[in-house]
């Protein structure tokens, strides 16, 4: 994603066959033109129609001269709103040394691959304009139309939110045609990387081993074989990603699989449609109005917004099949079995005990658009299906924000995942793995080294133990209607004060955030105190507030939870934070018990050493905005006797600390 202001039909032409040596004179793809140096390597920019005839913006880096015979390809995808270039630079530094980046380009980018002979394909998704470069470090490559990949409203060449049907398609037809182009690339050798928007078609073009939908629509074209991909912060169920619900996944019945639906689902009804992260949904949609051109049709992505963010809940009668109109219905559909990879069963299944993809994903503990749960139901899954899958999880301070995307963590996790595909690149195989971690540290209280690692079988294997603080108080809840932002809730201001998205884009606020306050009118917000810890413990996992609840004025109702490391001074960090939809109805059939029942809320999780001293602070509320979108049940009040809160530990010991 580009984090700027987040307000405010003919087919490809083959060329003929390249020599067995990089062209430099130029490309060999029809639609592109020659190949001139930037820096030291040739990059041949033009426009090429894709399978459905959309012009899309594209480059081809060639590889270096002296790199072999035959040459892999990586196809690096840029996140939201952004463009072509993002993968791109003149140096194998990247962005590194650049304080607004995200630091995740140090040697992993074009002129990285193209050193180490790779062909490197990046285009500009179709729907989003190419305003050229946005980094120093970039080379500026002309756009392939003055428009990049957009193509006017009502035309195919809109930004169809990495839909299996399009966007995934434009991926393979690239690629193809590349391949197609050139002798001296293998075909067999194919790898895929992006970040965010990017992040999350990797991983759903990872679900495809054999790319062959160019092939079927023209025989000219080769099979690809994929055998590696790299995703970055990036989502597997677009839907819970946007608005997580908190229930526990269909798939393993834990938190760290929960999701919209199963697998095997392709309706998204098994969970209900959770609570908007409203920030991060306002801005991406805002910047889809500035940068692109949002699908109208088959599927009508600005009516997905008016009536999920606009209009807001309840979506539903509480329990399945019981959405309010086909727009909800049709976007529980879109945003999991066309848009999220933990659907696609089919095509995972398929590679089972065959020739399985290799991915190596990265996720952030402090990324609150894309955390690391969707990373790990996906993880979950494909161990299911064979435990010596070669999928390996990161995790580590980095991501959208808040994040601080450290540079040492980012060398650190760039060189792991270029050893994992040097591995894996000339033909993917089963392997045992790990999950790894590094730690969040916030100065002056926090506490760790940046670089420290852990790691794990799977996600739940980083911890050994557990922290439980049991807060004694009860509390009482009532909705209500928070001033709009930009404006301070002035009865809980660290609703804003913990904002990720308007907070850092706009409001400029240090990814570390510290509560402006501690004490707020006990009906807006629950806040618990525990006692001073007696020895440190380490946090390392996702975690989860038990709240027993009785549920009155509505059948619907959001629950938000914070948790807060609170040094002796009384300064307090945030640590992590999560929500849950209460959503229910009198039928054994509904998503929640009601009136009363009992909700495990999780928690996004982290890595974060808790200091001996130190207490932990529990807040609990119905009203996080601009985080979460408010909810329109203005009567529900949520009544509880009192609160639990349990976080996985490194250390081996189970431990219960009191609190109030």
């Amino acid at each position: 994603m580009r984090w700027r202001a987040i307000m405010p039909a003919a087919l490809m032409v083959l060329g003929t066959a390249a020599p067995s040596i990089p062209v430099f004179a130029g490309s060999g793809v029809a639609g592109l033109g020659d190949c001139p140096l930037y820096g030291d390597v040739h990059i041949c920019s033009g426009e090429i129609p894709s399978w459905d005839g959309s012009p899309l913006d594209v480059d081809l880096t060639l590889p270096q001269r002296g790199t072999g015979d035959h040459h892999p390809l990586i196809v690096m995808l840029h996140g939201f709103a952004n463009n072509k270039h993002e993968w791109e630079s003149v140096s194998d530094q990247g962005d590194i040394d650049q304080p607004e980046s995200t630091h995740d380009k140090w040697h992993w980018n074009n002129h990285w691959f193209a050193k180490h002979g790779f062909y490197v394909l990046t285009y500009t998704a179709r729907g989003f304009l190419d305003e050229g470069k946005t980094r120093a470090d970039e080379p500026n490559t002309p756009p392939g139309a003055p428009f990049g990949s957009y193509t006017g409203l009502g035309t195919p060449g809109t930004v169809h939110l990495k839909s299996r049907d399009y966007e995934i398609k434009d991926t393979a037809w690239l690629a193809a045609t590349v391949a197609a182009a050139h002798s001296d690339l293998d075909p067999n050798a194919v790898a895929v990387s992006g970040g965010s928007y990017g992040g999350g078609e990797s991983w759903t073009l990872a679900s495809q081993a054999s790319w062959h939908s160019a092939h079927d629509q023209n025989p000219a074209l080769p099979v690809l074989q994929l055998q590696v991909a790299v995703p970055h912060y990036p989502w597997t169920d677009l839907a819970y990603s946007l608005a997580p619900n908190g229930h526990k996944g269909p798939f393993d019945g834990t938190i760290y699989s929960s999701s919209q639906g199963s697998p095997t689902t392709d309706s998204g009804q098994e969970n209900p449609v959770g609570v908007v992260k409203y920030s991060y949904a306002t801005g991406f949609f805002g910047e889809g109005i500035a940068n692109g051109f949002f699908e109208t049709t088959p599927e009508n992505i600005p009516a997905w917004y008016a009536d999920a963010v606009v209009a807001g809940d309840p979506y539903d009668g509480g329990s399945p099949n019981t959405d309010r109109d086909n727009f909800i219905k049709d976007l529980r559909h879109g945003l999991t079995e066309l848009r999220g990879a933990f659907y696609q069963d089919e095509s995972w299944t398929a590679q089972a005990g065959n020739r399985e993809v290799a991915i190596f994903s990265v996720s952030g503990w402090t990324d609150e658009l894309f955390p690391p749960v969707e990373a790990f139901r996906q993880f979950s899954y494909l161990k299911a299906l064979d435990r010596l899958w070669p999928v390996e999880l990161a995790v580590g301070d980095v991501g959208h924000p808040l994040a601080q995307n450290p540079p040492s963590q980012w060398r650190h996790l760039n060189d792991r995942a270029w050893g994992f595909l040097k591995q894996q690149i000339n033909g993917s195989h089963r392997k045992e793995t790990t999950v790894s971690s590094m730690p969040t540290v916030c100065e002056p209280t926090g506490a760790g080294d940046p670089t420290e690692r852990l790691t794990g079988r799977t996600p739940e294997a980083l911890s050994n133990g557990t922290l439980t603080v049991n807060y004694s108080t009860a509390g009482t809840l009532v909705n209500r209607i928070p001033p709009t932002f930009p404006a301070v809730d002035p009865r809980d201001p660290d609703n804003l004060g913990t904002d990720p998205a308007f907070g850092s884009a706009v409001l400029h606020l240090p990814n570390c955030r510290t509560s402006n306050a501690p004490v707020v009118i006990p009906a807006d917000r629950y806040t618990g105190y525990s006692a001073p810890l007696t020895v440190p413990r380490i946090y390392v996992g996702l975690g989860f507030a038990r709240v027993s609840y009785t549920l009155a004025g509505a059948n619907t109702a959001t629950v938000n939870a914070r948790v807060w490391d609170v040094a002796p001074d009384g300064n307090a960090l945030l640590v992590t934070r999560g929500v849950y939809r209460i959503d229910g109805n009198a039928s054994p059939a509904a998503y929640d018990p009601l009136p009363s029942g009992t909700i495990d809320l999780p928690l996004f999780g982290n890595q974060w050493t808790l200091a001996a001293g130190h207490r932990i602070r529990l807040d609990l509320t119905q009203v996080d905005y601009p985080t979460f979108l408010e909810s329109n049940s203005q009567g529900a009040v949520f009544t509880f006797p009192d609160a639990q809160l349990v976080l996985p530990t490194r250390e081996a010991t189970a431990i219960t600390v009191p609190g109030a």
